[in-house]
């Protein structure tokens, strides 16, 4: 096109339809009417998505393809949602949450959408405008996206903000469903544990969650340590940390006295393998949240329709890290405790500690000097009472092991060798001082994976 045709075509583009030059009203009431059909287009679009599979996802593609910039929706880290890039686009990829914090000098959370330029390389600045999708003082995500498109930086700004409702309300109701299905699942999670016999209707409400009532299962009890009620445990996110961690289905319940986690037991693995898995998870859970106070008691493999018995166990087990605090010790199995935590769990603690110095005061008045033959003890017992098996463990003669346990007899007047009662008591005491976290005896260290 010669420069004289597009002159023409100049002039004649300036020209109404009249044929009478455009005024400078004109322009604008047509730069004003377009910009509304654009607005009215993108809101038309960002309701009609509303609700559709993949809301939110689209909402950025909406987006995307309105503003031809690229988009991306960043979770209140900056981990990335969902993103979008147009055909054609410069700029697939955005700077980091940080990064765009530091340019714009702290974004302000809840703020209208605001252009943060970022320094880039040969002095080249890159502009982006940036949105926080925000309900009260709840931070949902972020949306990010490029000015490198044709449309105003006013009407960007604009977009952002009207893509911000929508993605709010995705959010929430969002968030509305999370609750109702989590609450859906606590309630069968409590009649799994009061019932012994799971009926029709319990049986419809597990199969529409997608839950097996066939599994055995493994109940964990978590408590705060040192209160005897009520529970400061985020049981979502450790009911989460768990799954991921287990790779198993598990149901989460906050009750009265602390939270339960009724956790699926995986078929063709061995009982104690299980127990081990659950104990380390739950350890790793309570540190990843950064729990400090928690303790919690882990059940032994439960068949179906007896998880009030599991239920019990777990409890009394967490009972007895709640009432000896140990810096090493933030979950235990009941298989560990043996039938000596309902001692522990239920009695009054000073009728504890004195059974503890009735049966054993003798070898823990003596001091270290005793510490071998407590090690002796504990070694005999987790040995299955065998002598020879004790000196294995310990590395001594077998005379030796003889010897300590009757210098046992001669203080405490515990024949542990012969007598089924004096040994029900050492254990039970043994049980008491491990709890405590006694020196002499090993303690409750968490299971290797």
């Amino acid at each position: 096109m010669t420069q004289r045709s597009k002159q023409a075509e100049n002039e004649t583009s300036a020209l109404s339809s009249d044929g009478k030059p455009e005024s400078a009203a004109d322009s604008r009431e047509e730069t004003s009417a377009s910009s509304l059909s654009w607005k009215l287009r993108l809101e038309i679009a960002l309701a009609d998505h509303q609700g559709a599979p993949g809301t939110l996802s689209g909402l950025i593609s909406i987006l995307s393809d309105m503003l031809e910039a690229t988009v991306f929706l960043l979770g209140p880290t900056g981990q990335v949602i969902s993103r979008a890039v147009p055909a054609g686009a410069s700029t697939s990829a955005i700077p980091t949450l940080e990064r765009l914090n530091e340019a714009g000098r702290s974004i302000t959370v809840g703020a209208p959408a605001g252009v943060v330029r970022v320094p880039g390389a040969r002095a080249v600045d890159t502009e982006y405008v940036v949105a926080s999708v925000v309900d009260s003082d709840h931070l949902f995500a972020w949306i990010v996206a490029t000015l490198e498109g044709p449309v105003s930086v006013e009407n960007v700004r604009w977009a952002m903000d009207r893509a911000v409702v929508h993605s709010r309300a995705e959010f929430l109701s969002q968030r509305r469903l999370a609750r109702v299905a989590w609450n859906a699942r606590a309630n069968l999670a409590r009649q799994m544990v009061r019932s012994t016999i799971y009926d029709a209707d319990l049986r419809a409400c597990a199969e529409y969650l997608g839950v097996d009532l066939s599994a055995d299962r493994v109940i964990a009890f978590i408590l705060e340590r040192g209160r005897s009620s009520g529970s400061a445990v985020d049981a979502g996110r450790l009911g989460d940390l768990l799954s991921e961690d287990l790779h198993v289905d598990i149901l989460t319940v906050r009750g009265t006295e602390g939270v339960i986690l009724s956790i699926e037991a995986p078929a063709g693995i061995e009982d104690a393998t299980v127990i081990a898995r659950c104990k380390a998870a739950v350890n790793q859970g309570l540190d990843r949240m950064g729990d400090r106070f928690a303790v919690a008691g882990i059940s032994s493999v439960t068949r179906p329709g007896q998880l009030r018995r599991a239920y019990r166990e777990a409890f009394e087990a967490a009972r007895c890290l709640d009432r000896y605090p140990s810096d090493t010790n933030r979950a235990i199995a009941c298989d560990e405790l043996g039938p000596a935590r309902l001692l522990v769990a239920n009695s009054n603690e000073q009728s504890v500690r004195m059974y503890l110095y009735d049966v054993l005061g003798d070898l823990l008045a003596g001091g270290v000097a005793n510490n071998d033959l407590l090690r002796t003890l504990q070694e005999f017992f987790d040995s299955g009472r065998s002598v020879r098996e004790t000196a294995v463990r310990l590395d001594v003669h077998e005379n030796t092991v003889r010897h300590r346990l009757g210098r046992v007899h001669d203080l405490t007047g515990l024949d542990v060798a012969a007598n089924s009662n004096d040994q029900l008591s050492a254990q039970t005491a043994l049980l008491i001082l491990r709890l405590q976290g006694h020196h002499a005896v090993p303690g409750f260290e968490q299971a290797p994976r």
